[in-house]
């Protein structure tokens, strides 16, 4: 006579193929997500805008220094020689600048690397000139970090990542030449290599916006009780408008400085969803310039919009060009 399983040995028969169903159907789709987000090609156009904007902002901010050159970098008379600049120096920050010995190099190498960043926004020989930008911008910061303000991170690690993608594939001088070569070349296509950098430069952004919004929760009782823009107004040598007329505004001053926490906390998580996105990269262009003129710090005020741009898709880019296809 056979004998009739007890409930428990049922319920484990039964419980042991579900579970295994479960997490073998949880790992494929985690792994189909997984693909589907970071490796499925893309159009290598959004690199190629971000590299133009990038590039100016690099080449601007390298080009500032050419108005105090001799005082500040000069070998013999600057402000910040060498073996000053080394005792306040932290990790692995190594520069060429270091080994200019006199003047007259000194403008040779300050120009070479303007022209290098030039060639750098128009694409031109963009594999290669994409590594030599980065290495030429990093290397006056290394040389003068007294002098860097928070723009500078933020522009070097976006240079970093397009040093790593095809960002010269369409709107460079690579891409017309490539045309004018072999009138037959189709336009550049979508890559796996194009859809990583784009999607590292989102993941890295939220996480500076995060990051902003979780600084100015700790000890920094000026953004809980909304007074934060008021301390930002009252400095007049930063600010590039003269905004205290806000002291007699004081629910105006709460509720921009509510919506900036707002903003940075909303943006990493709202930024994602296709719905959301044009609202939250709308609302970056007020948020950003509101910044630049509360702070004066407008290129990391133009950093961060450009670093928000990535999640701009071709289509899209199209669309506001006005082009098809």
């Amino acid at each position: 006579m056979s004998t009739i399983p007890t409930m428990n040995e049922r319920g484990s028969d039964e419980r042991a193929p579900d579970n295994r169903g479960y997490f073998a159907t949880l790992f494929s789709r985690f792994g189909a997500g997984w693909n589907l987000f970071w490796f499925t090609p893309a159009d290598p156009l959004p690199l190629g805008v971000m590299r133009i904007a990038v590039g100016l902002i690099a080449f601007y901010l390298v080009a500032t220094f050419g108005l105090d050159l001799r005082r500040f970098l000069d070998p013999q008379i600057g402000l910040l020689r060498i073996e000053t600049v080394q005792l306040v120096r932290t990790g692995m920050r190594i520069s060429y600048l270091d080994y200019v010995t006199d003047a007259a190099t000194l403008q040779i190498v300050h120009y070479a690397g303007l022209a290098i960043l030039a060639a750098f926004v128009v694409g031109f020989l963009t594999r290669i000139t994409s590594v030599l930008a980065w290495i030429v911008f990093l290397s006056y910061f290394h040389r003068a970090p007294m002098l860097t303000s928070i723009a500078e991170p933020v522009v070097a690690v976006l240079m970093m990542y397009l040093c790593l993608g095809p960002c010269g594939a369409t709107l460079s001088l690579d891409a017309r030449l490539r045309r004018r070569r072999n009138p037959q070349a189709t336009a550049a296509m979508p890559t796996w290599g194009a859809n990583v950098v784009l999607r590292l430069i989102q993941v890295h952004t939220v996480l500076i916006y995060f990051m902003m919004f979780c600084g100015k929760t700790q000890n920094n009782f000026a953004w809980w009780n909304g007074t934060a823009v008021w301390w930002l107004i009252a400095k007049p040598e930063s600010a590039l408008l003269n905004l205290r007329w806000m002291a007699d505004a004081p629910y105006l001053v709460n509720l921009w400085t509510s919506a900036i926490m707002f903003f940075e906390l909303a943006f990493p998580f709202l930024v994602w969803n296709r719905t959301a996105r044009p609202l939250m990269l709308g609302l970056s262009v007020v948020m950003w310039t509101g910044i630049a003129v509360l702070t004066g710090l407008v290129p990391f005020a133009l950093a961060m919009f450009v670093a928000g741009l990535s999640f701009v898709s071709a289509d899209g880019w199209r669309k506001l060009c006005g082009r098809r296809g």
